[in-house]
């Protein structure tokens, strides 16, 4: 696990407040959907399907960097490209559906090696044949939002 990797927790805890204690929680290289901390996802009513999410802060994201984090229950990773672009993906292995981590400027799945670009989603390896399913990223001024 590379902590590096993930948004400040006074990001994630100002990011989720800032929109009526949305359930997120952020965590670097989670390996399984288990081992986020503890967040309100249970207690926190559903944002309407397509609506944005405050993830955290654009400026704790390097260019070129990744991390993963959890929009109510469900785990994405993000890639900042450049200085005003953002994208999003579901965190699910199109191979087996294990959950992809942060890996440079890419994202890999720890169950059986599949590797994903950050820049487009799709596969540098297999076994995983599909890239991964693209989100709504955006920049909303300083915060990173995603819509799921």
């Amino acid at each position: 696990m590379n902590p590096e990797k993930s948004l400040p927790r006074r990001s994630l805890l100002l990011g989720a407040g800032a929109v009526g204690g949305s359930a997120l929680a952020l965590s670097a290289c989670a390996a399984s959907t288990t081992e986020t901390p503890a967040s309100t996802a249970s207690a926190a009513p559903s944002a309407p399907a397509g609506t944005a999410v405050r993830v955290g802060k654009l400026g704790d994201v390097e260019v070129g960097g990744t991390v993963t984090g959890k929009i109510e229950g469900k785990t994405v990773v993000i890639f900042r490209k450049d200085e005003k672009t953002v994208l999003a993906y579901d965190a699910t292995c199109t191979h087996a559906g294990c959950p992809v981590a942060p890996a440079g400027e890419d994202f890999e799945c720890p169950c059986h090696g599949s590797s994903f670009k950050g820049s487009d989603g799709s596969v540098v390896n297999g076994p995983a044949r599909s890239p991964l399913a693209k989100l709504n990223a955006a920049i909303d001024g300083e915060w990173i939002t995603v819509s799921a």
